[in-house]
């Protein structure tokens, strides 16, 4: 094969964190398994960058096995070299492209005359790769791309993200209602947040005309009148996360808007999205609340097959006109497959386990796609989305 150099990316919560200032460099959080005791270590400060418990240093470990083994293992077994890029999740999708920036010069470094590689993204890590794209220029990202494959990306977020922030349990993040406090320190999930067309509906529509995604007054869910320092204080964090959040989608709310991209770097590109699964697609936001200025009702939140469960096609698809973008579906069968009974057969989580995922990006990198339907597998569950 002619560049069998793949960097695989992984989504939020797709790296295990740790505490490296300890002497046993103790674990905080792994996807799989959580030591809720030490939770609150994995706080930012204000700045979203520093860690807030004086004690701690949290940096990245290794990647979630559940999640990356399979496809780390499967893509060696056809002779592709495999580099994870990890990172903490907690983080800026900007600053973690900064740091993938890094990496990649890193591998040029070592293979001496290589300068274009592949790369592989699973969920939020397709925001890394986007952030990253941003940060060069058109002839720049024309040589480094070889091939890109986006699995289950939330390019225009999922409202699970809502969830966490609000109510701390998710599908996006599993964890305890405890994650709430913490996740708000995180820049990283405000990135997450939908800014789909119609993700939020007001039960009030005079509240609609002064909505803004990205001003906490116009419609987060907040403590109405509310003096308590600590909450006042929460609020000012939210308030600059979500201000934050605008200067970080400025290209029509994309990260990186690959429709404006010239067709060369556009045909390198395959997105491979997840159906089947109910997906939350929108929350009410109801205003009049006996404690709330405006609160998001997900009890009546409306629930459709148009997503892997997390990520919705509103967002998955945001790109289907310009890139080539591929639906598989879940099935019984392959839910239980592809997790092997771990999660309850998550779309998304376990997707890249997932054999039809498999075949598509193996035949993607090796250029097999000269025949029409070379996406498609032996059932009708896998479609070309257009």
């Amino acid at each position: 094969m002619s560049n069998n150099k793949v960097i695989l990316i992984p989504g939020i919560q797709g790296t295990t964190l740790l505490d490296s200032n300890r002497q046993d460099f103790k674990t905080v959080w792994s996807g799989v398994k959580k030591f809720f005791s030490d939770i609150h270590q994995l706080t930012l400060r204000d700045n979203g960058v520093s860690d807030k418990h004086l004690d701690a240093i949290i940096e990245r470990a290794d990647v979630e096995d559940l999640a990356y083994s399979e496809i780390v293992n499967y893509l060696k077994s056809q002779g592709y070299r495999v580099y994870i890029f990890g990172y903490d999740w907690r983080k800026s999708n900007e600053i973690s492209g900064q740091q993938l920036a890094e990496f990649v010069e890193r591998l040029k470094l070592r293979f001496g005359n290589v300068s274009s590689f592949n790369f592989i993204t699973h969920s939020m890590g397709a925001l890394v790769f986007s952030a990253y794209l941003k940060s060069l220029n058109r002839e720049e990202r024309d040589k480094v791309v070889n091939r890109a494959i986006m699995t289950v990306p939330p390019f225009l977020g999922s409202m699970e993200a809502t969830m966490s922030l609000t109510i701390g349990s998710s599908m996006l993040v599993n964890s305890s209602e405890d994650f709430r406090k913490v996740a708000r320190t995180f820049p990283a999930i405000y990135e997450l947040l939908p800014v789909y067309k119609n993700a939020y509906k007001f039960t009030d529509n005079n509240a609609t005309s002064g909505f803004n995604q990205f001003d906490f007054d116009s419609y987060w869910q907040q403590v109405d009148n509310a003096n308590r320092p600590d909450t006042v204080k929460l609020q000012k964090l939210i308030r600059n996360r979500l201000k934050y959040l605008g200067q970080v989608r400025d290209q029509n709310n994309f990260i990186f808007d690959f429709k404006q991209q010239d067709k060369s770097l556009r045909d390198k590109c395959v997105v491979i999205s997840g159906t089947g699964a109910r997906t939350r697609q929108q929350t009410e936001i109801k205003s009049g609340h006996k404690h709330y200025k405006y609160f998001f009702e997900f009890e009546d939140s409306p629930r459709s097959k148009k997503g892997d469960g997390t990520v919705p096609e509103a967002s998955a698809h945001a790109f289907k006109d310009s890139l080539t973008t591929i639906a598989v579906k879940k099935t019984r069968l392959s839910a239980w497959l592809d997790s092997r009974l771990v999660g309850g057969g998550d779309h998304h989580a376990f997707f890249l386990n997932n054999g039809r995922v498999q075949n598509i990006i193996t035949r993607f990198l090796s250029d097999g796609t000269q025949s029409p339907s070379w996406y498609e597998s032996a059932d009708d569950s896998v479609k070309l989305i257009s």
